[in-house]
């Protein structure tokens, strides 16, 4: 089964990701595969150390746009590669990909590719989740990809247009998550607590 994890930054992918990985599948991470790939461009000979999230920075930030668009780049070639390796995959793997909050806005081709090999599985969450994404946000820089959605109204403080603006990118991105994705999963069934793999699988399977 080859499984793609689509979702808002903080939405559970990487914890599924590794859940499946411990039982067995092969797991691409791939908001550390562009940091490896941004590292490598960007001269660092050890790229443990290059913050990528702090260096994509806040939309307010003057380097904001020409690094957005350089993640942009790396992770569509980091999606190439993963896409290069589902294609000489065996049907027997097992695969997950625990894709970027960004993804939706690669390229359709890559997109549809992704449609085509893989199940694509979106972890919904609530609107109480907003306040505490955006929190956890301001206080640890996360490389999120605003599209035009930051727009600051002079009258407004920092915290305010952050505030203002945070849930209508959410908003956005659902929409673009439900359309891509084949399965939705609700916030109850992903962080139930008796959630487990074997019913992971089994909802994704069902849908």
């Amino acid at each position: 089964m080859f499984i793609t994890l689509i979702g808002m930054s903080g939405a559970g992918k990487s914890y599924w990701s590794k859940k499946l990985e411990s039982q067995g599948f092969k797991r691409f991470g791939c908001d550390d595969l562009i940091t490896i790939h941004l590292a490598k461009q960007l001269g660092y000979a050890e790229p443990e150390k290059f913050d990528m999230h702090q260096w994509v920075g806040y939309p307010d930030e003057e380097t904001h746009v020409g690094h957005a668009q350089q993640y942009l780049l790396a992770e569509e070639e980091v999606l190439k590669e993963i896409i290069d390796y589902l294609n000489k995959a065996g049907e027997h793997e097992n695969i997950v990909i625990d894709s970027t909050g960004s993804v939706i806005y690669m390229p359709e081709e890559i997109l549809g590719t992704l449609s085509q090999l893989t199940r694509i599985v979106y972890l919904d969450i609530t609107s109480q989740d907003f306040d505490h994404m955006l929190n956890y946000y301001l206080e640890n820089p996360v490389a999120i990809i605003w599209n035009d959605y930051f727009q600051p109204i002079p009258t407004e403080s920092r915290s305010q247009t952050f505030a203002r603006c945070y849930p209508q990118l959410i908003q956005s991105r659902e929409q673009k998550y439900k359309e891509l994705a084949h399965v939705s999963i609700p916030p109850a069934m992903h962080r139930a607590s008796d959630a487990s793999v074997e019913k992971f699988l089994g909802f994704i399977t069902r849908a």
